[in-house]
């Protein structure tokens, strides 16, 4: 347990400081970039990320939960990671000279030198070996890492980025930092395993399963990634601009139920393993609470301030995202309930059947809103294909398990939070009504709501008698004695 608090710990820790960054150099890339160049970089990384992911697979979780397994036995998790690792190499491999061919007969006619910046960050796929820190737990070192490449590329951005024509240096020190994140860990892996020669028939037995998650991942991609290519084909460049930046915001919300994911992953496959029920359904009932509080938190919160911080975070240029804001904000909740059902029942209990096929459904809902709402919308369309997307996958997922999970239970814990969240959203409303974009005006929000939600649910948790509250208080009470 002390040490499943300790990676609770540090990927949370990581994961603030993964907050940080942005809200240090979104605002000064915004105002240099402009919504044009945010928007050319924003199309030529999200078609890299196609080719790495699928140079990947599914290694992120099948790789991960794998590893997890025999991580008790340095032999067996040498054998099974220098495997996994091989079958890796190969599709990265053949998937970087596809790149390769990509950049000379398409992508530096269409986006000139900014597709060959992002060279070093397809090639870096082959190199990941993230889920293995991951499988094994070792998230101290993984956040440390993590941490001094955050802090490196954000200097080299306020030092090397100055104007609009910057956007291929910007991107060349985003894939260059990616690249030499994932190669500077190799040392420490080379530590923690025995080299073992790879056996054909293990890497062939690992394809099929690999390739079942993979399917999952390219249907999520499609509202990650393609919402951007979307945008660009159906509307314009500086529409791409606008979404760049919603969806920056809200991948920053769901980068915290994602650290904890991450952490959970390992530590329920491990307890699936041992079929230890009792802790795993304790587990996913305290995060169904705590993590859904905080996910609520943001959601209303992030719709509150929505419109006055588009303007005074990105830029007046970028005053079209306070409606995005608040749109995309419901997919936060959305994605928290969904990550939660994923990373601590499906995925270690290999129903990945379940996971795959809401995955499908939610790329379907998006293709189709996409298509419906760009050409109208533009960027405010593809936030809402995505925030359909989120709603259907959550969706899915809760039904295929409601004979197994209190699913409706988990749903009336949470109401309370929801209509605090809603005296939060109309305090923030209110504020932002009478006294407009300023940077007091999102201070006075975010201070305020934050006090009005937090309050006010521990109060609720207090009357409720709750288990968390509770021990704190006797902490507290032990301490002072």
């Amino acid at each position: 347990m002390n040490r499943l608090k300790k990676n609770l710990f540090y990927n949370v820790i990581y994961q603030i400081l993964i907050l940080i960054v942005p809200f240090i150099t979104t605002p000064y890339v915004s105002r240099v970039f402009l919504a044009d160049g945010l928007g050319t970089y924003s199309v030529t990384s999200a078609i890299a990320k196609y080719f790495w992911l699928f140079a990947l697979l599914g290694m992120a979780n099948y790789g991960n939960r794998t590893i997890s397994i025999s991580r008790k036995n340095k032999d067996d998790v040498s054998k099974t990671f220098w495997n996994l690792f091989y079958f890796q190499a190969i599709i990265s491999t053949i998937i970087f000279i596809a790149y390769l061919i990509y950049v000379v007969k398409i992508g530096y006619k269409a986006y000139n030198i900014i597709s060959i910046c992002q060279i070093p960050y397809v090639l870096s796929a082959f190199f990941e070996i993230s889920w293995f820190f991951y499988g094994t737990e070792q998230f101290r070192f993984m956040v440390i890492r993590n941490a001094i490449i955050k802090v490196v590329t954000t200097i080299l951005i306020f030092a090397l980025v100055r104007t609009q024509n910057d956007v291929w240096i910007y991107t060349l020190i985003n894939a260059i930092s990616t690249l030499a994140g994932q190669v500077l860990i190799w040392p420490f892996l080379l530590k923690n395993t025995n080299f073992v020669k790879p056996n054909w028939e293990i890497i062939k037995g690992h394809f099929k399963p690999n390739c079942i998650l993979f399917v999952s991942v390219v249907a999520v991609s499609i509202y990650t990634l393609m919402d951007k290519i979307m945008i660009e084909l159906l509307s314009t460049r500086s529409e791409v601009g606008y979404y760049e930046n919603t969806e920056k915001i809200l991948n920053m919300c769901n980068s915290i139920t994602g650290a904890i994911g991450a952490v959970m992953l390992p530590r329920i496959s491990y307890l699936m393993g041992k079929k230890d029920d009792t802790n795993i359904y304790m587990y996913l009932a305290k995060s169904m609470k705590y993590i859904m509080l905080i996910s609520i938190a943001m959601s209303f919160g992030i719709a509150g301030i929505g419109k006055e911080f588009a303007i005074v975070f990105f830029g007046k240029e970028f005053a079209a995202c306070g409606t995005s804001l608040i749109v995309i904000s419901v997919a936060i909740m959305f994605y928290s309930w969904e990550n939660i059902l994923r990373t601590q029942y499906l995925l270690p209990g290999c129903r990945d059947n379940i996971f795959v096929k809401g995955t499908i459904y939610a790329a379907i809902t998006n293709l189709i809103l996409n298509s419906i709402f760009i050409p109208k919308l533009g960027a405010l369309g593809a936030v809402i294909g995505t925030a359909g997307a989120q709603f259907s996958a959550a969706f899915y997922q809760s039904i295929s398990v409601r004979k197994e999970l209190p699913i409706i239970s988990y749903i009336r814990t949470l109401i309370p939070f929801i209509f605090f969240g809603e005296i939060m959203f109309i305090y923030c409303r209110i504020i932002g009504k009478l006294f407009g974009s300023h940077i007091l005006t999102v201070i006075v929000q975010v201070l305020g709501g934050a006090i009005i939600f937090s309050g006010l649910s521990l109060v609720y948790l207090v009357l409720e008698k709750d288990p968390l509250i509770i021990n704190m208080q006797k902490k507290l009470r032990n301490k002072l004695n």
